[in-house]
């Protein structure tokens, strides 16, 4: 790994190999559930305030992931926002393919609006964001519809014709060889890449969308889709806080409490989705 780009703090712990992310903050509960009917386990933190619950999809690729590796990015968000954090365990590929991840996001989402709180709103890093903006997409118009979004580096359409997939094609944190690997293991059908629960950037609703909080990391093969997804959210008159972070790479978010960039770049997302919150009805 040699990019001269890379936040520094971030390039030296990449030199030194793998890289144990912290223990999250402290937060006021953490409650082990499962939503019934799917029988999709859960984890909830307990946050300042109940007015709105915020859904996390972790991100791995729709492969990899689940409660444990993403605790610390529940816990961060469960502070930084001040309400409490549903973290999905929603089903893997390739032993559960496309589209068991999606319909588990979409009845963690029905399950929070319906038990646990008036709103909610849905949050993920990469493959994590793709189930949020999918989820907030189905569920747009109906009581469980999210009130605000925070996207993080999202994987959104998936086609390898984005410039930065090949300019990154080699980033520290994800190669455009992995994240084809990746959609190749969800997607049973090469012909399911333009099926807009996959390929949300794809869909017609997105003026449905609720007020986003739009993160993009500057050396991630994602960047171009990312940007590409702003764009038509405004386009399609959606209130968007976009952020572009030059020096992170994919996955920067684990890196919050080890590099100041990184940790600043959470600290500022985390704000912006606080601030949506309280703003929405």
């Amino acid at each position: 790994m040699n990019d001269p780009h890379l936040d520094p703090q971030i390039a030296v712990l990449a030199r030194g190999g793998a890289v144990a992310e912290p223990p999250g903050p402290q937060v006021r509960s953490v409650r082990d559930l499962t939503v019934p009917g799917p029988g999709v386990p859960v984890r909830l933190y307990g946050g300042e305030r109940d007015d709105c619950v915020v859904v996390f999809l972790h991100g791995g690729g729709f492969v990899s992931g689940g409660l444990d590796s993403h605790d610390a990015h529940a816990r961060m968000l469960c502070r930084d926002t001040g309400r409490s954090v549903l973290a999905v365990d929603y089903r893997l590929a390739p032993a559960h393919r496309f589209p068991a991840a999606y319909d588990d996001a979409l009845a963690a989402v029905r399950w929070a609006a319906d038990e646990l709180a008036d709103r909610v709103a849905v949050a993920g890093p990469s493959a994590g964001a793709n189930l949020a903006l999918g989820a907030a997409l189905a569920l747009a118009g109906t009581t469980a519809a999210p009130v605000a979004q925070l996207l993080v580096n999202p994987l959104v359409h998936g086609d390898p014709s984005y410039p930065s997939r090949s300019e990154l094609a080699d980033a520290y944190g994800l190669t455009s060889e992995r994240l084809e690997w990746c959609t190749e293991q969800y997607l049973a059908d090469p012909a399911l890449r333009d099926d807009v629960r996959f390929a949300p950037l794809l869909s017609p609703d997105l003026g449905a969308l609720p007020p986003t909080v739009l993160v993009v990391a500057g050396r991630d093969p994602l960047r171009d889709e990312g940007r590409e997804l702003g764009r038509r959210l405004r386009v399609a008159g959606v209130p968007v806080d976009l952020s572009e972070e030059p020096g992170m790479p994919h996955g920067f978010w684990r890196f919050a409490e080890l590099s100041d960039a990184a940790g600043s770049a959470v600290a500022r997302m985390g704000a912006l989705l606080r601030s949506r919150i309280d703003a929405a009805p």
